[in-house]
């Protein structure tokens, strides 16, 4: 996938006639004033993503000690783009504009970042993103770790290979691919057979059209080629538009990417808002590896978040 191409939305979007037009576009088929609603919100939305590429740029210039809370604010902002272009009357309440997310009261000892959890609220910015850019329903799980989010970004995977952590999960493809190949070794993964895969694997993947299962592999043929980056189960690799599935059963409940960068982030930024002590120690300590993935996800989010926003943003033309 051509991501300058990708980006150039952003530039696109700094003109207020643009703005404007494809506004217009994104709320024809709702049941609005397009043209009154895209003319009231063409300013919201430029200077939402002008807003967001500041606090980005800002982020990669600045220390790794407050990169966090630049990439979180400049994410919300991002996020909040997003959602012009699918409700006009954003944001219908004061509710909406809380993160909707909760950090837990930290033990100094023995403090693991991959396990430090977060806990969405009912409302709130992220429950909302979630209804309104994913069309999920509240979901069931409330808490999520940090090793959990991390594990479904694809670009992680090099850096559990090289902490020896167990395999995360298996890449399946490209995008652009009209067949997905799983390896027949998920089945043990999942603890499923090839009958319940078959009659299951509709639910995940509802572009599928047939499944076969041959030479070790199990083949899933698409109605059309896979070309979405927010799938609920399946992420893309950035650096090489890599197809990935997480190859853990209890994490086969849909949620998409942008997501998992959300809660982390929100994490992240938290320590660093509040936790300055126990932040100080892990910036500057060689003796936890917590930092190896905090710098990882980091280096990750800076591009792939404008990335995901822009693709997003793309979809309405």
């Amino acid at each position: 996938m051509n991501i300058r191409n990708i980006l150039s939305i952003y530039t696109n979007l700094q003109s207020a006639p643009f703005a404007q037009s494809y506004l217009q576009q994104c709320y024809a088929p709702i049941d609005v004033d397009a043209e009154r609603k895209s003319y009231d919100n063409t300013y919201r939305l430029i200077y939402y993503l002008e807003h967001g590429q500041t606090f980005y740029k800002q982020g990669e210039e600045s220390p790794l000690s407050i990169q966090p809370i630049l990439y979180f604010y400049g994410m919300a902002q991002f996020i909040k783009a997003a959602l012009l272009t699918v409700r006009p009357d954003y944001p219908e309440s004061t509710s909406v504009l809380a993160h909707g997310v909760t950090s837990r009261k930290r033990k100094k000892q023995n403090y693991s970042f991959l396990q430090d959890e977060v806990k969405v609220q009912h409302k709130g910015l992220f429950s909302y993103v979630a209804e309104h850019m994913f069309h999920m329903e509240q979901s069931s799980k409330e808490k999520f770790t940090m090793s959990e989010l991390l594990s479904r970004i694809p670009e992680m995977g090099e850096v559990y290979r090289f902490q020896n952590h167990p395999k995360k999960g298996y890449f399946i493809g490209s995008m652009g691919a009209d067949t997905l190949t799983f390896p027949l070794s998920i089945l043990d993964d999942y603890h499923w057979s090839e009958n319940y895969f078959k009659q299951h694997i509709p639910s995940i993947i509802t572009e599928g059209n047939h499944v076969s299962i041959e030479n070790n592999s199990i083949n899933v043929s698409l109605k059309s080629p896979f070309r979405t980056l927010h799938h609920p189960y399946i992420y893309v690799n950035q650096e090489d538009d890599r197809l990935f599935i997480s190859n853990h059963r209890s994490l086969q409940y849909p949620f998409p990417e942008l997501l998992s960068h959300y809660l982390v982030l929100y994490n992240l930024s938290m320590l660093s808002r509040y936790e300055t002590e126990w932040w100080g120690d892990i910036l500057h300590s060689y003796t936890s590896e917590d930092l190896v993935y905090i710098r990882t996800f980091l280096e990750i989010t800076k591009t792939k978040i404008p990335w995901l926003i822009a693709d997003f943003l793309h979809s309405h033309l």
